[in-house]
């Protein structure tokens, strides 16, 4: 049986001024699959994910999701795409003045008729999820940088989207921290998420992910598999391995 394309990237193209971010960038993302979006600083991996989402706009090519064109969308419609296709943002991006439950609240009330009995169970599963049963009175100050993530993920994929889009979810994390939020993508990947997770933090991506897509000169350079990814002799892959190696070396102390 055929797997379902659920997203497709056509030749996308965008500069700012005179700076070529995308030159022709073309991907396609199946159902249930993770990609590792790498890619050295400035090549515009967080700004295909900004655009997938419709927070910035192409300049060329084509963005479908489930076959309908979104690239073109209106703000109220793409409002609509964005249950499906949610954004999970570096920082948590947590409402400081909300505890944990009226955050994880938050996109229920907003976009489905579930009564507060509902939402108060949905809430509580996805602490349980998150492995931060009872928290719910918590502050986010109250809460640690990996934790804040967590509950930011957790508040990205309370809708049930088709597509997870994981912008540097690990970025600034301990090595247990790191361990944590890559087992709750595995748990989301589990139950039929897809995702693409854009990241410098190579070996979580090596763990997680069924794709590794590297970005570079305004293209992609490399899609392939974890397997190929490790075994490649090219030399732009190589850069990225010797990272793998450095990031290693930090994590165990050798």
């Amino acid at each position: 049986m055929k797997e379902e394309i659920l997203l497709q990237l056509k030749d996308i193209k965008k500069s700012f001024g005179t700076n070529h971010i995308h030159r022709g960038v073309s991907l396609e993302l199946k159902k249930g699959e993770s990609l590792g979006l790498l890619g050295g600083s400035g090549t515009g991996k967080s700004v295909l994910l900004r655009s997938i989402i419709g927070l910035e706009n192409i300049d060329d090519g084509e963005i479908h999701f489930r076959n309908q064109r979104i690239d073109q969308y209106t703000e109220d419609q793409m409002l609509v795409t964005r249950k499906n296709i949610s954004y999970s943002f570096q920082s948590g991006a947590l409402f400081d003045s909300h505890n944990v439950f009226e955050n994880l609240a938050f996109p229920l009330m907003e976009h489905t008729n579930l009564d507060y009995r509902q939402i108060k169970e949905k809430v509580k599963e996805m602490l349980q999820l998150i492995d931060l049963p009872g928290r719910e009175t918590l502050m986010p100050s109250d809460l640690s940088g990996g934790m804040q993530k967590r509950v930011g993920m957790a508040r990205s994929m309370i809708l049930d989207p088709s597509i997870i889009l994981y912008d540097e979810p690990t970025a600034g994390l301990d090595p247990l921290n790191t361990q944590n939020v890559v087992e709750l993508m595995k748990k989301l990947k589990a139950k039929g998420h897809a995702s693409i997770f854009v990241t410098h933090d190579i070996p979580s991506a090596l763990q997680l992910c069924d794709r590794i897509i590297i970005l570079g000169k305004g293209i992609i350079i490399f899609n392939d598999t974890p397997e190929a990814f490790r075994n490649s002799i090219d030399p732009e892959v190589s850069k990225f391995k010797s990272q793998e190696d450095q990031i290693k070396g930090k994590s165990y102390g050798h």
